[in-house]
């Protein structure tokens, strides 16, 4: 075999490896939220205020369960957009719009990634309600698959004696990654076949025209 058949048939057999690692099967996915969401508590009147619907100061905290994304095959890698939540203040006193301090805490065990939010906020005089906004979603990014978070909008109304409460909910998105689409391991095989069948094509025409 000279030289140039040799290194034909070591990149086709090369190839044909290369083609067919790749196939692997789907990542297993596992989605764990707790139910109620994103919880705010510690919410209402700092004591400078009158009770009910007007409060000089209102401060409050707010701390999710843990929203667990598990990939049981395959490793993944979470790609975590920073969450922005906007407060919109209406009625008597209101002032506007404030931002609330919001922290992802990620925290990666082999292949589980465990999310947990943790935030607070500081809001000065305001009546009626609070609307909670986001304008971007968590996305974790797996093999196959693509998970996104979003956390869908609430309003927080007020009750007697400066007590407000109510939760936050996510909506999970499970997208396949269509992409960059697999070839079945039979075509490549038979891809693999080819590559190996013209090298010794090859080879077999070398030697014809030697003996010619």
């Amino acid at each position: 075999m000279n030289r140039k058949t040799k290194f034909l048939f070591i990149t086709a057999t090369f190839v044909s490896l290369l083609l067919v690692a790749p196939v692997v099967n789907a990542d297993p996915l596992q989605i764990i939220t707790q139910s109620g969401g994103f919880h705010f508590t510690g919410l209402g009147n700092n004591g400078n205020g009158t009770p009910s619907n007007q409060f000089d100061v209102f401060i409050g905290d707010a701390q999710s369960e843990s929203n667990t994304v598990d990939s049981a095959g395959g490793s993944f890698v979470a790609l975590i957009n920073p969450l922005t939540f906007i407060q919109d203040f209406t009625g008597v006193g209101s002032e506007g719009t404030y931002p609330l301090n919001f922290s992802e805490l990620l925290s990666v065990n082999g292949r589980t990634q465990t999310l947990d939010l943790i935030g607070s906020l500081t809001i000065g005089t305001f009546s009626d309600s609070i609307s909670l906004l986001t304008n971007s979603r968590i996305i974790w990014q797996f093999n196959s698959f693509t998970v996104a978070t979003t956390v869908l909008p609430v309003t927080i109304f007020g009750a007697d004696n400066g007590a407000y409460h109510d939760f936050l909910s996510a909506r999970f998105e499970v997208k396949p990654n269509c992409d960059t689409p697999v070839p079945e391991p039979a075509t490549m095989v038979l891809l693999g076949t080819g590559l190996v069948g013209l090298a010794a094509k090859v080879r077999q025409r070398r030697k014809t025209k030697t003996s010619v």
